[in-house]
């Protein structure tokens, strides 16, 4: 004498919960003043190509965060190459930031923390950008001074950029 069990379930797409998600999945940032009439890129062509230059997918990563996606629409092209240079300009300061930071901890045989306390030996400009976060400078009149003192990883972090804290109150 033996059992037998039989299982029937029908499935159903809940699409007010699967779009928004398909939606945020297939956004892609193209930066481009190529227009399909004029010199025959078609947007499928034009975001192969975007796709094959993964160096570049990788350093403009920041830009897939919908806070700064969802905000920008240019239709003019002056404009969408004004962009492009100000996130280009941004990249180059970032990524020196990077390498002006890397040079120092090999130069000095030094590790700065990097995330969860832990040293690091590679240490990065997003890295760096959330140990000054909390960061208040207070004027009064025409002094400028810091709200409390600098932290010691702070300061290290500074001097791996070749930056005085007085950066802060004498700009």
């Amino acid at each position: 004498m033996g059992y037998e069990y039989v299982l029937t379930a029908t499935i159903k797409q809940a699409t007010e919960k699967v779009d928004p998600l398909r939606q945020e999945a297939g956004c892609f940032v193209l930066l481009s003043n190529l227009v399909d009439q004029q010199d025959n890129w078609p947007a499928k062509e034009l975001l192969s190509l975007y796709k094959s230059q993964i160096g570049i997918e990788r350093n403009f990563s920041f830009l897939k965060d919908p806070a700064i996606v969802n905000s920008i629409f240019l239709k003019k092209a002056e404009r969408i190459e004004v962009l492009d240079l100000v996130l280009l300009a941004s990249l180059l300061i970032w990524r020196l930031t990077e390498r002006s930071m890397r040079r120092y901890v090999e130069s000095n045989d030094c590790t700065p923390p990097g995330w969860v306390r832990r040293k690091t030996k590679k240490p990065t400009a997003f890295m760096m950008t959330t140990k000054f976060n909390a960061i208040m400078v207070l004027t009064i009149g025409s002094h400028r001074q810091l709200a409390k003192p600098l932290k010691p990883y702070q300061i290290e972090y500074l001097k791996a950029l070749g930056v005085s804290a007085d950066a802060f109150t004498f700009p």
